[in-house]
């Protein structure tokens, strides 16, 4: 929404971390929130752009910022005067928490526990004035955007989890088996008698890796939710 501060939000399958849909270009100053936390690294990438006094064929190179700062503080007060286009922002605290931008439409949040994290959660939205969010009725790999005063929705209620950096690769082959299938369901909606040629898709090869089963299971009973939905119309 456009009147609104953060857009959406997503939980990462660590418990521990999330993002949140946020332009980081015109509210960098969300870093303030965080300037009682020492900075241990930080990787920041820019360009310079002079706006309507750099002429058209003037293309600056994108580099790397090698000035130290301590807090988030100091960062911001630095690059505020200066004609910058911020590419690329890691920071890294000496607390463990790690803020990551993704240029222009979110920023990643990690810190150290779950309740760490909805913590943050609860303050960032205090920030922003959207109301109050139930955290606990958040799915983990689910975007959810927001739809008014503490109410964040999904885009479709048959959505699938997308993968996050903490997937295990078996969980990751996992989904690239399904996901395709599960969307390709909606091709099958106008048939009648759908039919499925095979169930090789489903099977897990090792049934004595166990770390995912749990996951995989929860997705496989998603998709025969849908082809029961589908036969029964």
């Amino acid at each position: 929404m456009w009147n609104s501060l953060f857009g959406g939000i997503e939980l990462f399958s660590d418990k521990k971390s999330f993002s949140m849909h946020v332009n980081t270009k015109t509210n960098l100053w969300l870093l303030f929130h965080f300037k009682h936390l020492e900075i241990k690294s930080k990787t920041l990438l820019y360009q310079v752009n002079n706006g309507y006094r750099q002429r058209k064929n003037t293309v600056h190179p994108i580099r790397k910022m090698r000035k130290k700062f301590k807090n988030t503080a100091e960062l911001l007060e630095y690059i505020d005067i200066k004609p910058y286009d911020i590419h690329n922002l890691e920071i890294e605290f000496t607390n463990g928490w790690k803020i990551k931008q993704l240029p222009w439409v979110q920023f990643y949040f990690y810190t150290n526990s779950t309740k760490e994290r909805d913590e943050l959660i609860h303050k960032l939205i205090g920030i922003s004035g959207q109301g109050a969010i139930d955290i606990l009725s958040l799915e983990e790999n689910i975007s959810y955007y927001y739809k008014g005063v503490g109410k964040f929705e999904k885009l479709s209620e048959d959505e699938m989890p997308s993968p996050d950096e903490f997937w295990s690769e078996e969980r990751r082959e996992a989904w690239k088996k399904l996901h395709p299938l599960f969307h390709q369901l909606e091709v099958l909606k106008p048939l009648k008698k759908p039919i499925l040629k095979s169930t090789n898709h489903f099977k897990i090869k090792n049934p004595s890796q166990k770390i995912e089963m749990a996951i995989c299971q929860k997705i496989l009973i998603q998709f025969t939710h849908k082809i029961t939905s589908i036969y029964s119309n």
